[in-house]
């Protein structure tokens, strides 16, 4: 493994601003950033597991670079590639890198009733799955990190029109509805969009970045329901 090179760099601390009007409060996580050699050289599902198939990382930016995951509290957050000498443009760009591809937080996506019915509206929402994630400056670079959902966009499917927002538990009825024509499991994606900004000496830029929660969703019709004597 080749050497890293330490060239002394500004400090940088990277805070995703915003959250969505109404977003149900959450505790904050702070912690040390914990990044861990990645071989092979792929993303992991949310849990730290290997994703099936594979999702490798883009190619390496140039020569010597590592391919890293970042853990926070032993909690997967993403993957990048870690230069192998620190400079003030390779830690905005491991920056924005972590912004766009962090897994965490998310959110987790419910919906009533539990099985659709035809014709009827189904009420979704959502909750946080924990607060703003505090990242400190542990074992990689000079960067602090600070990340929260902005943004909840859901998309339900052809000839289903979308929706964005939190939505409200059950039994309230939430604005984020959907009627299904179809039978079958629709799969009911969520965008959990993070917005953010990177901030040092004489730096300010606006970063962002999103991921997909999956819900799956079965929908039958309502004579299928009923029992006839």
């Amino acid at each position: 493994m080749p050497r890293l090179h330490r060239i002394v760099a500004p400090v940088l601390t990277l805070v995703v601003l915003g959250g969505a009007l109404g977003a149900p409060a959450a505790a904050d996580v702070t912690c040390p950033q914990d990044w861990r050699p990645a071989e092979p050289a792929a993303f992991l599902e949310r849990d730290g597991t290997p994703t099936d198939p594979a999702r490798p990382l883009p190619p390496a930016p140039g020569p010597g670079y590592r391919a890293m995951h970042l853990f926070c509290a032993g909690r997967y957050v993403t993957s990048a590639w870690m230069a192998p000498v620190e400079t003030p443009n390779t830690v905005i760009t491991l920056g924005r890198a972590v912004v766009a591809g962090a897994q965490w937080p998310t959110v987790v996506p419910a919906v009533n009733p539990a099985l659709g019915i035809t014709g009827l509206a189904a009420w979704f929402w959502a909750t946080p799955d924990g607060g703003n994630l505090r990242l400190q400056r542990g074992n990689g670079p000079d960067l602090d990190v600070e990340l929260r959902v902005q943004q909840v966009r859901w998309r339900f499917g052809t000839d289903v029109p979308g929706a964005t927002g939190w939505g409200v538990a059950y039994p309230t009825p939430s604005p984020v509805r959907a009627v299904f024509e179809r039978t079958g499991t629709a799969t009911v994606t969520v965008e959990v969009v993070l917005g953010g900004r990177l901030r040092g000496e004489e730096l300010d830029v606006e970063v962002g970045g999103s991921h997909r929660v999956l819900l799956r969703y079965p929908v039958a019709q309502v004579r299928s329901l009923l029992h006839t004597g």
